[in-house]
Formats: structure tokens, C-alpha cells, sequence
């Protein structure tokens, strides 16, 4: 009976530096009259330093070793013929320290952003004018406008990205979310062009 192998190949994987990357963590795999089982446990690539922080399996370096387990068997693919497999290294104690001061910078710097742009467009003395205008009484800190709009600053924040610490507010993306997806997106394909041109580590090129 004829032997049928689907391969989907995921866009991208996560491994650590020294793991051993089998064919059934970068792809889904079905088949017809297979061994599914032990063609998912084919080593693909074993992740080092020297792939620095991509690398880039092709479906043709896949189909040789693939063919050394069954040489019977077919090929339909599916969906994209590259994988791309990121590779990371330990976290170092210094990341921790790097992360609080770039969150301590990004907190001070949007503070001071918002505090300029108040003072910019006068806030204070719009919300006294308003104030004016319906109490007919000059204060000079408009406390009655000026608290639930710092609430309503903090919560239209909290609806726009769609975020409250882990909790979403519902299934839609936010628009951080849809751009940090783009830039992914362009990551990936300068990746795959790039990595291209340099020679494969693979598992398949250490045999030969």
C-alpha cells in the first residue's frame, strides 16, 4: 500500500543551547500505512552557540533523513517549507537587573511625557475654565474634574491595551499586540532570507 507522510512545518520553535531538536517538535506530521511515532523522533538539529540566535531548517534537508527511515515513502507539504528555530541561552543574573532599570526608565519617561503634555495644552487652566463655566465659582484646584479625569486617564490606558496585569479584557488583540506581531513577522523573513545564505548546522550535514 502506498506510504503518504503530510508535513506542516511550524513557523518557529523555541529551543535552549544543547537541546536535540526532533522532527516532531518543528512540524505536524499524518500519515497513511506510518510509523508516525518514529518518524517524529528523527534528530533534525542539535542547538549551539555557534547557530547564535537562529537558525533556519529547510523541508529539503528533511526529506533525505525522513527517506533513510522509509525510502518507500511519499511526500505532501503543507503550508510553509521553512523553519525557523530560536535558540536561547541560560537567563543571567544581569537581565533581572537590566530589566527593573529599562522598566524604571520606561515608567519615569512616560510620567514626565504626560506631565509635558498637560503642561503644554495648559490642562490646569482648561479645567478651571470648565470648572467656571458650570459652577460659576473660580477654584483654583478643580478637584472635581481633575480626579476622575486622572481615574479615566489610568482606565482609557487599561481599555486601549486591552491588558490588566495578565488578565485581557477580551479575546481581541490590542494594538501593541498587533504591532509587536508585525515587527515578528518582519524578524522572521529577514531571517529566513539571511540565514539562507550561511551553511546549515544540521544533523544530516554532521553525517555526511
Amino acid at each position: 500500500m502506498k506510504k503518504v507522510l503530510y508535513i506542516k512545518l511550524l513557523n518557529r520553535v523555541t529551543v535552549q543551547v544543547g537541546k536535540t531538536v526532533h522532527l516532531g517538535e518543528i512540524a505536524r506530521l499524518q500519515g497513511m500505512n506510518l510509523n508516525i511515532e518514529k518518524i517524529k523522533n528523527i534528530v533534525v538539529h542539535v542547538a549551539k552557540k555557534e547557530d547564535g540566535t537562529h537558525t533556519v531548517i529547510d523541508i529539503l534537508e528533511l526529506l533525505p533523513l525522513i527517506q533513510k527511515v522509509d525510502p518507500e515513502i511519499t511526500f505532501e507539504l503543507i503550508g510553509v517549507t521553512m523553519c525557523i528555530i530560536e535558540v536561547e541561552t541560560a537567563a543571567s543574573k544581569d537581565r533581572y537587573f537590566l530589566f527593573c532599570f529599562v522598566w524604571i526608565l520606561l515608567f519615569a519617561g512616560s510620567s514626565l511625557a504626560i506631565i509635558y503634555f498637560h503642561e503644554d495644552v495648559s490642562m490646569q487652566q482648561v479645567q478651571q475654565r470648565i470648572y467656571y463655566m458650570i459652577t460659576g465659582e473660580y477654584n483654583h484646584k478643580p478637584l472635581l474634574l481633575q480626579v476622575p479625569y486622572s481615574f479615566g486617564l489610568g482606565i482609557g490606558m487599561i481599555l486601549f491595551f486591552n491588558q490588566w496585569f495578565k488578565t485581557r479584557l477580551n479575546e481581541e488583540p490590542s494594538p501593541l499586540e498587533v504591532e509587536m506581531f508585525q515587527y515578528q513577522r518582519s524578524i522572521d523573513e529577514y531571517v529566513l532570507v539571511n540565514e539562507n545564505k550561511k551553511p546549515t548546522n544540521s544533523v544530516n550535514d554532521d553525517d555526511s
